[in-house]
C-alpha cells in the first residue's frame, strides 16, 4: 500500500504593513520666520545689493561726470573771455599801425615842419603797438612768433618813416620814396601778418562761444532720475511697498539738479548770445575802422603821388566798401555810418578838387584840421569807432567772466548732489536688505 506523504501547509502572505509615518518636523524656536517663508527666493538679497551697485555707481556718474560737464563748460567760457580780450587786442594793433601811417602820410603833405599834433598822435599809435604786442605775446603764447614778426616789420616801417621825415625837412623829394616803401611795405609785409593774427583769434573766440557741453548735464540728471525709478519700481514690486523714502529723495535730488541746470543753461545761453552779439559787432567795428584808416591813408598817398596814384585811389575804393559792408552788420551803427558818410563826402570834393588840377587845394583839404576838411570828418568816426570798439569788447569780456563764480558754485553742487544720491539711494535699498538678516 502506498503511502501517501501530505503536503507542508503554506505560509500565508505577508499583510503589508502601516504606511512609514514622516519624520517629525525640526522644532522651530518660536519668534522664528522659517526659511522658506523668510526667503521666497534665494537671490533676492543679491538682487538688493546689485540694485544698491546700481544707485551708487550712478550717484558716482553724476558725480564725477557731471562735475567734468561743468568744469569744461567753466574753462571754455573762461577760454572765451580771453579769446574775445585778444581780438580785441590784435585788431587794435593792425589798427593802431594803419592810424601810424595815416598820421605820417598826412603830416608829410605839409612839406618841412611836421604837425605837432600828427606827430604826436604817429608817435602815440607806435608806442601803443609796442605795448600791444607785448600784451598780447604773453596773453596767448600762440601767437608769439607772428607777434615777433609783426614787431620786425613795424621797426623796418618806423625806420623807414623817420627817413623819409628826415629827406622831407630838408626838401629832398627822395623823402617821398621813402615814404612810398614805407606804405608798402606795411600793406605788404606787417598787415598779412596782422590779418592772419585776427582771424585765428576771431576763429578762436567763435568756437569758444558756446554752452554746448553744458547741456549734457541735464541730459545726464535725467537719465539717471530714469535709472532710480526703475529701481524704485522693481523694489516696489519686491516687497508690495510704493515708496522707498531712500530712493525717492535720491530721485528727487537728480530731478532737482536736471531742472535747476536746465534752467541756469537757458539763462547762460542767453546770456552768452548777448556777448556773441557783442563780439559780432566788435569784429565788425574793428575791420571798418581799420580799413577807414587804410582809406586815409590812401587818400594822402594818392596825393603825394601827384597824378599817378591811381592804385593807391582804387585801394581808397576797396576800403570804403569794405567799410560800408561792416558798418551794416552792426546792430547800432548810425552814429558811425553818419561819420563815414560825412567823410567820404569831404573825400568825394578833394578828388574832384585834384583831378582838376587844384593839387594845393586838394592837400589843403586833406592836411587841414577845421571844418570841412579830410580830417575834421574822419576824426570823429574814428574816435567813435574807437569808443565803440573798445567799450563793447569790455562789456562782452565782463559779461563771460561775470559768470565763473556761479559755474563754479555749480561744479561744487553738481558733485555733491551725485554724491547725496549715492548716500540716500543705497540707504533706501539697504532697508530692505536688513529685513533679511
Amino acid at each position: 500500500m502506498t503511502q501517501t506523504t501530505a503536503a507542508a501547509p503554506t505560509a500565508p502572505a505577508a499583510r503589508p504593513g502601516p504606511p512609514a509615518l514622516p519624520a517629525p518636523a525640526a522644532l522651530v524656536p518660536l519668534g522664528t520666520v522659517p526659511d522658506e517663508v523668510a526667503h521666497p527666493s534665494g537671490s533676492t538679497p543679491a538682487r538688493l545689493r546689485r540694485f544698491r551697485d546700481v544707485v551708487v555707481a550712478t550717484g558716482l556718474a553724476v558725480a564725477i561726470l557731471g562735475t567734468a560737464v561743468m568744469a569744461l563748460l567753466t574753462l571754455t567760457l573762461r577760454q572765451s573771455a580771453d579769446d574775445v580780450e585778444q581780438l580785441v587786442r590784435v585788431q587794435t594793433i593792425e589798427t593802431d599801425l594803419l592810424v601810424a601811417d595815416a598820421n605820417a602820410t598826412n603830416t608829410f603833405l605839409v612839406g618841412g615842419l611836421e604837425s605837432p599834433q600828427r606827430r604826436a598822435a604817429y608817435d602815440a599809435a607806435l608806442a601803443e603797438v609796442a605795448s600791444l604786442v607785448a600784451q598780447a605775446a604773453q596773453a596767448q603764447p600762440a601767437d608769439a612768433d607772428a607777434l615777433a614778426a609783426l614787431n620786425a616789420h613795424v621797426l623796418d616801417y618806423a625806420g623807414l618813416v623817420e627817413a623819409a621825415r628826415a629827406n622831407n625837412r630838408q626838401g629832398l623829394p627822395v623823402g617821398a620814396q621813402y615814404l612810398r616803401q614805407a606804405s608798402n611795405g606795411l600793406r605788404a609785409d606787417a598787415l598779412p601778418v596782422a590779418d592772419a593774427l585776427v582771424r585765428a583769434n576771431t576763429e578762436r573766440a567763435d568756437a569758444s562761444l558756446s554752452t554746448g557741453w553744458g547741456w549734457l548735464l541735464p541730459l545726464l540728471g535725467l537719465a539717471a532720475t530714469a535709472v532710480l525709478v526703475v529701481v524704485q519700481v522693481r523694489v516696489a514690486r519686491q516687497f508690495r511697498r510704493r515708496v522707498n523714502p531712500g530712493l525717492l529723495t535720491a530721485s528727487l535730488v537728480l530731478l532737482g539738479l536736471s531742472l535747476a541746470s536746465l534752467v541756469a543753461l537757458v539763462a547762460l545761453a542767453t546770456s552768452v548770445g548777448v556777448a556773441r552779439g557783442d563780439f559780432d559787432d566788435v569784429n565788425d567795428a574793428g575791420t571798418a575802422r581799420l580799413q577807414a584808416n587804410l582809406a586815409k591813408s590812401s587818400e594822402s598817398l594818392t596825393l603825394i603821388a601827384r597824378g599817378s596814384g591811381q592804385a593807391y585811389e582804387e585801394s581808397w575804393g576797396a576800403s570804403a566798401a569794405q567799410v560800408t559792408d561792416r558798418l551794416s552788420g552792426i546792430r547800432d551803427a548810425s552814429a558811425f555810418e553818419q561819420g563815414w558818410d560825412a567823410y567820404a563826402k569831404v573825400h568825394t570834393e578833394l578828388r574832384r578838387l585834384d583831378d582838376g588840377g587844384a593839387w594845393d587845394d586838394a592837400v589843403q583839404l586833406a592836411v587841414g584840421s577845421g571844418p570841412g576838411s579830410s580830417n575834421a570828418a574822419f576824426g570823429p568816426f574814428d574816435q567813435a569807432a574807437a569808443s565803440f570798439v573798445a567799450g563793447t569788447g569790455t562789456r562782452a569780456v565782463d559779461s563771460l567772466r561775470s559768470h565763473q563764480p556761479g559755474l563754479v558754485l555749480g561744479c561744487v553742487l553738481t558733485f555733491l548732489a551725485g554724491l547725496g544720491t549715492a548716500w540716500s539711494g543705497s540707504r533706501g535699498v539697504a532697508a530692505r536688505l536688513r529685513e533679511y538678516r
